[in-house]
């Protein structure tokens, strides 16, 4: 590694470091943010992952390392680390302990509603609701008598269970893409990786990342991170020493508006009046990464960043953090106020750090720079849920462009409604995973009693097959279809853990919507890695 010359050395943060978002060393994703989603998965996911792995780490080891079982709960550390998980298993009972209380009282308060008698006042029910539950549950009827209850998330994350002292942020440098899946291995010391004790709103993370773009004396970001002196020089060599005076670079503003793929389902739209990010998923760079889009590339200001759903691969921590400061406004869609399985991502981001938040409902519409933008039924890749997710409508520079997301033609009558009221659509990006994780990969932990295997075998996280997506496009009146790289690039495989195979039902599935596309004269084609598009 580069060594920093000293503290008053303009420096930059090297391009081939990533930098992992971490709550109690594992991957900071929507559910970790969230303290509800968060109890359930450190007490359903990671817990017995972790003592899994205690009782044969040579299994789990020989296990993330078989393609078929790729995305299993399986710790991918190499070689023996058992004294650090046992000690990390220890680490984490004693700082969540109010979440694992938590979540065993999100049971107790299921059965208690369960065993209810029906239709019994529920402000009789409130005197026994578990201690850590209380006032933070609104106790609730559906309109078939069934009894549940809804989070007062604000309240929440204004409470001891929103605890940032589990945050911290790991650097490393990356000589490949290649990662341990994001969702079954925690980021454990290593000799390449430093972690730092830092919550995501620390304004001193912001300043760390802005030396991408402007140079700043390394002892300026150590101050800014109120590190120690002990913890700065383990720091400094992820910075490269800046050959010339602090100066920001800047990118020029383009003249023509222009689509950039960044891969996966990260999409930039601009032209000389602003910039739309959608999904944000960044790609690494190294040395010898190939060519590809990243973060350089990007424009200087952001105006609106656009989330359409919580799931890892689509609200990136990592990639959000990096761009803090160039953000104007992240949009993401209306949450479900206060369901288990629907945690609100602005009040997630809010608390990370993120000044500008807003909800956007089903049909609403703002204007930004670059032209009006409608928030669009999503339907599908939810395993039947109630989840909030949002596809995206820009009209811009004469065009309309939707993206689409993962969404499933489940019912195409639902798109000649939506075709009425936001009209045609000339450009159409989405996601194919039309052979999705079955449910409980993602949602298991969120369940009392979690479903049946073949239940949830059947109730999958998928997208359109090639029927869908035609149904869809045709209802839309598209002129352009691309589909999505369904995480096929390998710089997503940590957060998917699926690798390109032209067998594949997904990949077979978009090649035949192309084919169809294109004999209805509608211009299509499958994206993989980082390209321009006309507009």
């Amino acid at each position: 590694m580069n060594t920093i010359p000293n503290f008053r050395q303009p420096v930059s943060l090297r391009s081939d470091v990533v930098v992992e978002p971490l709550i109690d060393h594992w991957y900071a994703w929507s559910h970790l943010l969230s303290p509800g989603t968060a109890a359930r998965n450190i007490a359903r996911r990671q817990m017995p992952i972790m003592t899994s792995y205690l009782e044969a780490p040579a299994v789990h080891q020989r296990s993330s390392r078989t393609p078929a079982l790729a995305g299993g709960p399986f710790m991918d550390l190499g070689g023996d680390r058992s004294a650090d998980v046992e000690a990390l298993i220890a680490a984490t009972r004693r700082r969540a302990a109010r979440l694992l209380e938590f979540d065993t009282a999100v049971d107790t308060l299921q059965d208690l509603l369960a065993k209810a008698a029906p239709g019994v006042p529920l402000e009789e029910l409130y005197p026994l609701v578990p201690e850590p539950l209380q006032g933070y549950v609104e106790l609730v009827y559906d309109l078939q008598d069934n009894a549940s209850f809804r989070l007062i998330e604000a309240l929440l994350y204004r409470s001891d269970y929103a605890s940032t002292d589990g945050q911290s942020l790991a650097l490393e440098p990356l000589r490949a893409d290649r990662r341990p899946f994001a969702l079954s291995t925690p980021r454990l010391d290593t000799d390449e990786r430093t972690v730092l004790p830092v919550a995501f709103h620390h304004p001193g993370v912001d300043v760390m990342f802005s030396t991408l773009r402007t140079p700043r004396p390394f002892g300026e970001v150590a101050d800014a991170l109120e590190l120690t002196s002990d913890t700065a020089r383990k720091l400094a060599p992820y910075f490269t020493a800046a050959d010339a005076p602090a100066k920001a670079t800047r990118r020029e503003p383009v003249k023509e508006p222009r689509i950039r793929y960044l891969g996966h389902a990260c999409v930039l739209a601009e032209n000389d009046q602003g910039a739309i990010l959608v999904d944000p998923l960044l790609p690494p760079a190294f040395p010898g990464a190939g060519p590809r889009l990243v973060d350089s590339d990007l424009p200087d200001y952001i105006d609106h960043v656009l989330i359409t759903h919580g799931h890892q691969d689509h609200l990136v921590l990592e990639s959000l953090l990096r761009l803090r400061t160039r953000i104007g406004t992240i949009v993401v869609p209306r949450s479900d106020a206060g369901s288990l399985q629907d945690p609100s991502l602005r009040l997630a981001l809010e608390a990370a750090g993120f000044p500008r938040v807003i909800e956007l409902g089903e049909l609403q519409q703002i204007e930004t720079a670059m032209g009006r933008l409608t928030a669009v039924p999503f339907f599908g890749e939810h395993g039947d849920l109630a989840i909030s997710k949002s596809a995206w409508l820009l009209e811009s520079d004469g065009r309309t462009v939707l993206f689409a997301a993962d969404t499933s033609t489940i019912d195409p009558v639902a798109y000649a409604h939506v075709r009425r009221a936001i009209g045609k659509v000339d450009v159409l990006f989405l996601g194919m995973e039309c052979e999705g994780a079955p449910l409980t990969w993602l949602y298991g932990p969120l369940f009392t009693h979690e479903p049946a295997r073949e239940m949830a075998v059947r109730r999958r996280l998928n997208g359109n097959d090639d029927i869908g997506a035609m149904a869809l496009a045709e209802a839309l009146g598209c002129d352009r279809a691309y589909v999505y790289a369904m995480g096929h690039e390998p710089w997503v495989w940590y957060l998917t853990t699926t690798t390109f195979d032209e067998n594949a039902a997904p990949v077979q599935a978009a090649e035949r919507f192309v084919a169809a596309c294109r004999t209805r004269g509608i211009e299509a084609q499958r994206l993989h890695g980082s390209c321009d598009l006309p507009w």
